[in-house]
């Protein structure tokens, strides 16, 4: 049996579902398939961040995801006695949702294969790639059956989202870079009575000598409880699943205030620290642990991969529907390659600090544990720490995909245009995630988020005309959304955003937002005319100021058909 899709994606977990649900937004034919007969049933990866949550937003889906989760407003350290180290909170955090996301991997999956199921996919199951051949034109991949049989698929694209030990990437011959840590642990999801009150949405670290325990609570009442259980023996881990007894020793060695009960999964690992060093290989891709896997200091792991298939899916999206050239596909691996590196990077940190309350300095022991709880409670640290966890400082600056024009630094004192100039180069910049605020439709007059107004599959062209527009700026600003329409209107949405005093709110071709606070143009530097526009992932593909169509047609030359 022969078959023939666009696409053909390797793997059902999160990074793969979420890979579908993307493709089926964009109305690409593809096929998604998993070896196993079953989605999980364990919690594992337990932890959405807030980057996460905004690409689930974007989708339309975070709601559901907040319903059966709960939101960690706070990290904390203890010591056995419970006495609390430190305390790191969410609050300031720039985002809609300033907040870890405690959930089960299980219920991700179960609440991804349900929207996937509304758009009339579902994942073919018991169905495993046995190889596969790729020439100048597509793939080749033989399929097996749970009952035996073969299956032979031709695809244009192939994309591996099937685990740390991928077939895709050990068919590629793609080197696995990285080393393994030197101990196991232990996890497991099971109910706690707390002796001692703990705060309620808080992730707790236990820090003791003899290890380190760390508790995430679910919406059920249960918990994910990690400990690290001494130096690895052998090649892997042990098979065997701690039981509840050997599970409450720990406990009972590292705090006084928690009794295990009903445990429900547990198992031992170790952990990894690597990275594929290619995302891309001719017509094959590589996204979640396929292509990175690391400690679960951080909580990333299920989070960077979610977003490696956001990044992947829209491109994919634009290329087959005839809307980009497949040259756009190549910003893939520099992109999200650059992400996963730095990620692992934290997480390299993050373990030796939480494993050892060391950093990594030439001094004596007692005094790198020192350095490291007083570096630990510096609330500037710790709010870096907090948005480098949640993915919210990722950036693609570096992409050959994103380009910005800015206009030369005028002369005199003359306001707004010095001031201006000022602004826009302290305002997200090309590659740089957009940012949130409130506005209001005009002329509906309902209150509206930014984040809102880009959910779609397209492009935004976003305008501002500054805070004193005169009739030349809206003119120029008419041409560009005339452009957009008449060469792309597929693939791009246009807005105007104007102050409430703005002497005009309605341009053909553009719905229009009002600012009345001037959140908006504050947080993107217009306080003169300028323009961004953002990609279907969120992040500012081009920008410019002032308002210039030759800069924005080049742009789109280069990255549109």
């Amino acid at each position: 049996m022969t078959t023939d899709v666009e696409i053909l994606v390797v793997g059902a977990g999160p990074a793969g579902l979420l890979m579908a649900i993307e493709l089926s937004r964009h109305g690409v034919p593809y096929r998604i398939i998993d070896k196993n007969a079953k989605p999980t049933v364990e919690a594992r990866a337990s932890n959405i961040q807030p980057r996460t949550l905004e690409v689930l937003d974007s989708v339309g889906i975070v709601d559901q995801f907040i319903a059966a989760g709960i939101p960690c407003r706070a990290v904390a350290t203890y010591t056995p006695a419970m006495e609390r180290l430190n305390h790191v909170s969410f609050a300031e955090l720039d985002s809609p949702f300033p907040f870890g996301l405690s959930l089960e991997q299980s219920k991700t999956e179960q609440l991804l294969i349900r929207h996937l199921a509304s758009l009339g996919q579902e994942v073919d199951r018991g169905v495993g790639l046995k190889t596969f051949v790729q020439d100048d034109d597509g793939v080749t991949a033989v399929l097996d059956h749970a009952g035996g049989e073969e299956e032979t698929v031709r695809a244009a694209y192939l994309i591996g989202c099937d685990g740390a030990h991928s077939t895709v990437r050990h068919s590629l011959g793609v080197a696995f870079e990285g080393r393994d840590f030197p101990k196991d642990f232990a996890i497991c999801d099971v109910a706690v009575d707390w002796h001692t009150a703990v705060p309620a949405h808080q992730t707790c670290f236990f820090a003791s000598p003899e290890g380190v325990l760390f508790f995430t609570p679910f919406a059920d009442g249960r918990c994910l409880f990690v400990a690290d259980v001494g130096l690895g023996r052998g090649d892997h881990a042990p098979r065997t699943a701690p039981a509840l007894e050997e599970l409450q020793v720990i406990v009972n060695s590292r705090t006084q205030g928690a009794k295990l009960r009903e445990l429900k999964w547990s198992s031992y690992f170790r952990a990894h620290c690597r990275q594929a060093d290619r995302y891309q290989a001719g017509r094959s891709f590589l996204a979640g642990d396929a292509a990175h896997v690391q400690t679960p200091a951080g909580g990333q792991g299920m989070n960077t991969g979610m977003q490696d298939a956001g990044n992947l899916g829209w491109k994919l999206g634009l290329v087959l529907n005839g809307c980009a050239p497949t040259t756009m596909l190549d910003s893939y691996h520099p992109e999200r390659h650059r992400a996963g590196a730095n990620m692992l990077v934290l997480n390299d940190y993050l373990y030796h600090v939480e494993m050892n309350n060391e950093v990594n300095l030439p001094l004596p022991q007692d005094l790198r544990r020192q350095l490291a709880l007083f570096l630990a409670g510096q609330e500037v640290i710790q709010q870096r720490l907090v948005r480098a966890v949640s993915e919210l400082n990722i950036n693609y600056r570096h992409s050959p995909i994103v380009s910005q024009h800015r206009g030369q630094l005028p002369s005199g004192d003359a306001e707004p245009i010095p001031h201006g100039w000022h602004d826009f180069g302290a305002a997200p910049h090309a590659g740089d995630r957009a940012t949130d605020a409130r506005l209001t439709r005009y002329p509906a007059g309902d209150s509206v988020r930014f984040f809102q107004v880009l959910r779609s599959t397209k492009h935004h062209l976003v305008v501002f005309v500054g805070a004193e527009p005169s009739e030349e700026t809206y003119q120029k600003v008419q041409r560009i959304v005339a452009l957009i329409m008449r060469a792309h209107g597929r693939t791009i949405e246009s807005h105007l955003v104007v102050c409430q005093e703005a002497a005009r709110q309605e341009l053909d071709g553009c719905d229009t937002l009002i600012d009345a606070r001037g959140e908006l143009h504050h947080r993107y530097g217009a306080r003169v005319d300028c323009l961004y526009l953002i990609r279907p992932d969120g992040y500012v593909g081009f920008r410019s100021q002032p308002v210039e169509a030759e800069a924005l047609e080049s742009y789109l030359g280069r990255t549109f058909l």
